[in-house]
């Protein structure tokens, strides 16, 4: 089985909602041997995201509740992007949106063997994490680009789980001399480009960002955007993209244990691609985009 998590929890909540009710439903269109267990993404106002900006108004705790409530009935769980760089003791104290994010995140885990997760960078956020929350899920961000199979290894001792430093995607050898496999999470569809020299700087920035409350200054200098060739009009053919035969090889024979769409921030349309293209046979991804596109208001 090849498990998957999706973008854009709070992004495009209404695209994701809508398309795992179709999953639900429809479940014979999709590939039988996919599954969808999680979405990720940060909350608007949190000063502990990072990855991507979430800036603007902070939705009300109510509303945060409610997105957790409408996953969580739809079997998934949500792993919340507290990945912020400089979320030490003395901002988490200070982020008590956050805190209050993380007690929901907790109260809210689904049924079953799969409870919601923290995405986490600091060791003061996994601290936090582990000594006030113990059931939620810990799991290690791609954002540490731990650079070796050994860091991965001595990561994978620490956490849940951990997600693949996006520059070792293809470096097999790596992968399978993984300790636990199935405690890895790889990024199939990641738009950087392979060794990106300002992708450190990126990440910081968008955390200083975040933690002030001002859009990011960052402007990346690799041109043009990669989205701007459109999933499947080229990105398909990144050099850090798994196509569909990969991953199954990575899932069958390697036993990694699961693989992340990559999505925030980016183009709706790009994101539906990936959805069709990882999820859906390609009988039916015309009908279905038709369906997202008209009934999530693109």
């Amino acid at each position: 089985m090849v498990s998957y998590t999706l973008p854009g929890m709070t992004e495009f909540p209404d695209l994701n909602l809508l398309f795992l009710s179709f999953y639900r439903d429809a479940r014979d269109i999709f590939f039988d041997d996919v599954a969808i267990e999680s979405v990720y993404g940060g909350f608007p106002g949190s000063l502990l995201c990072g990855g991507r900006n979430n800036l603007g108004e902070a939705i009300s705790l109510g509303d945060v509740e409610k997105c957790l409530a409408r996953y969580r009935n739809l079997g998934v769980a949500c792993n919340v992007t507290f990945t912020n760089q400089l979320a030490t003791s003395a901002a988490i104290e200070r982020g008590a949106y956050g805190k209050r994010i993380l007690s929901l995140l907790d109260e809210q885990s689904p049924d079953g063997d799969l409870p919601n997760g923290v995405i986490l960078y600091t060791d003061a956020m996994d601290e936090y994490v582990r000594s006030t929350h113990p059931r939620l899920r810990r799991i290690s961000s791609t954002t540490k680009q731990l650079p070796s199979v050994e860091a991965t290894n001595r990561e994978i001792g620490e956490f849940d789980r951990v997600v693949l430093n996006y520059n070792l995607t293809h470096d097999e050898q790596v992968i399978s001399s993984i300790d636990h496999p199935e405690k890895l999470e790889v990024m199939a569809n990641e738009y950087c480009t392979l060794g990106c020299p300002y992708r450190t700087e990126h990440y910081r920035a968008t955390s200083e960002s975040q933690i002030k409350g001002v859009p990011c200054a960052f402007e990346c200098k690799h041109k043009p955007a990669p989205q701007a060739w459109g999933f499947l009009n080229g990105l398909i053919e990144g050099d850090v993209f798994l196509k569909n035969d990969q991953i199954r090889h990575y899932a069958n024979d390697l036993g990694v244990g699961s693989f992340k769409i990559v999505g925030r921030g980016l183009s709706r349309y790009d994101v539906i691609d990936s959805y069709l293209y990882y999820l859906v046979k390609p009988e039916h991804w015309y009908e279905v985009r038709d369906y997202l596109i008209h009934r999530s208001y693109l």
